[in-house]
């Protein structure tokens, strides 16, 4: 008897912090969205105002913090300073590719990612501020999309947890 209370509260625990896990999983992306928004401003000012290199301006944008849509530009700039023969397209790509799988953005948000490198450094200042505002305001529109998925279910993947966990339960008793 013992041993079945000890199995049924590991099953409940572990059911219980699985519900968790998605539930965070789902509120972390409109964050790591509104971050990558943030960066993309913070590039825009570096090209316009301060004149950077790509380089120059993705080393700052990746200081400020390790999170997981800073590793995109961090992985950038060691693309291009390793890999001679990649041009700023394609080490954009490189990086995201190898980095999206540590957030919790989805196939929609990596598309809008890597249209984004497609055009850089492949325009003037102009043409490479309009395109960061495109994709600002294309992650806007997926901020909201992700926003109303955490709302409709954060709290359901909690529930699922906690009650699929207790109906193992029970179906083992």
């Amino acid at each position: 008897m013992l041993l079945k209370i000890i199995g049924s509260l590991i099953v409940f625990v572990s059911s219980s912090l699985l519900g968790y896990m998605y539930s965070r999983r789902c509120s972390k992306r409109p964050g790591e969205l509104r971050t990558l928004q943030g960066y993309l401003q913070i590039f825009e000012n570096e090209i316009s105002f301060m004149s950077n290199v790509l380089k120059d301006a993705f080393s700052k944008i990746y200081m400020h913090d390790d999170s997981g849509v800073a590793a995109f530009f961090k992985g950038t700039v060691d693309a291009l300073e390793n890999d001679s023969g990649l041009n700023a397209s394609e080490a954009w790509t490189k990086a995201v590719k190898e980095n999206i799988k540590n957030t919790s953005l989805n196939s929609e948000d990596e598309e809008i990612i890597i249209s984004f490198g497609k055009m850089l450094g492949s325009s003037d200042v102009e043409g490479q501020i309009k395109n960061i505002r495109l994709t600002v305001n294309q992650l806007k529109l997926q901020e909201e999309k992700a926003e109303e998925l955490r709302a409709k279910n954060e709290a359901m993947y909690r529930n699922l947890g906690i009650l699929g966990g207790l109906a193992i339960i029970i179906i083992l008793f």
